[in-house]
């Protein structure tokens, strides 16, 4: 089953994060894709909200910081202890997800890997 990481690939801070999770996922797990993708397209409608994460595994979509989270619990391993940050409220995880991707932008962008996990 697919678990792809959709995100903008516009933004710098979003390019930072996934080429972070590249390194994480040594069992090379996940796939990545740019929320103006076409592989966006085919899995989803909306393709208006470019300031958020998705992540898709196993035919459940989560966002923002539920994202977030849930990539983390399933690279496994130490990264599972994200979970603590469920006891977080979601609006004031979301409240300061959303703060940072209003600001995200500001960040200097960086080359992603090229391989098969970088989908279109």
């Amino acid at each position: 089953m697919e678990r792809i990481v959709f995100y903008d690939g516009d933004c710098g801070l979003c390019q930072r994060a996934i080429s972070m999770l590249y390194t994480l996922d040594s069992n090379k797990i996940l796939r990545f894709a740019p929320l103006n993708g076409d592989t966006y397209k085919k899995y989803f409608k909306d393709v208006s909200n470019m300031s958020t994460i998705v992540f898709y595994n196993k035919g459940i979509e989560f966002i923002r910081s539920d994202a977030a989270i849930e990539i983390m619990w399933v690279l496994g391993g130490w990264k599972k202890l994200a979970i603590v940050f469920k006891i977080v409220p979601l609006f004031l995880r979301d409240n300061i997800y959303l703060f940072i991707a209003k600001h995200r932008k500001k960040v200097s962008c960086i080359i992603l890997h090229k391989d098969e996990r970088f989908l279109k």
